[in-house]
């Protein structure tokens, strides 16, 4: 192999710490929850995050998939999930599994909900009209803004594949809850809602810890 063709292939690094490639399938254990069970997920995209806050970089990646029925295999049935993976201070990393909850164009309105100061995001069911109330999380009130690098395409050892990426500028809110799961026990629910800064849209993403 010539020089130039190694360097053409030898790919971008990336934080990928579940070394999962474009295409690799992920098993959801149904302790995720029941509504993950027929369904085969495979990741179709990758985005690592990268904020700075002061003079530090945070970075984390989210592993965008996407999951068939197994029961009907129609494509207009696919889930749409994402699976995100947070460096921590053990140095390590905590997982989330996210569904999209919703998504739109830009809203003016929408915008003032989450610049509002109270920190507070409700989600209310259009059928039942139950309500469920997020805070933001550490009591923040400003949104973060995120440079992401978009991966469509991976090498064998997990890296970006030259000319397959792509960059996206995301600005951000989170919020998280506790929710009642039995026996005197909590556990947190998070959600996110990301707004592309260069088209507007807007995507809402909710879940909890992701178990392997």
């Amino acid at each position: 192999m010539s020089a130039f063709a190694h360097r053409a292939t030898a790919g971008i690094a990336f934080y990928n710490p579940l070394d999962l490639r474009i295409g690799s399938p992920v098993k959801v254990a149904y302790s995720n929850g029941p509504e993950f069970v027929d369904f085969d997920f495979t990741v179709q995209e990758v985005r690592e995050f990268n904020r700075r806050i002061g003079a530090q970089e945070f970075h984390f990646t989210d592993y965008a998939l996407r999951g068939i029925s197994t029961k009907s295999f129609d494509a207009a049935q696919a889930m749409v999930a994402r699976l995100r993976a947070v460096p921590n201070p053990a140095g390590a990393y905590d997982t989330l599994l996210l569904r999209l909850e919703d998504e739109f164009a830009f809203s003016e309105d929408f915008l003032g909900v989450v610049k509002d100061t109270t920190g507070i995001f409700e989600v209310v069911d259009d059928k039942s009209g139950a309500k469920d109330t997020f805070s933001r999380i550490n009591d923040l009130r400003e949104s973060y803004e995120a440079a992401v690098l978009a991966v469509a395409a991976t090498t064998a050892d997990g890296k970006a594949v030259p000319g397959k990426t792509s960059p996206v500028r995301i600005e951000y809110w989170d919020y998280w809850r506790d929710v009642d799961i039995g026996e005197g026990h909590v556990a947190k629910e998070f959600l996110f809602v990301e707004m592309n800064s260069d088209t507007g849209w807007f995507q809402i993403w909710r879940g909890r810890e992701f178990f392997f």
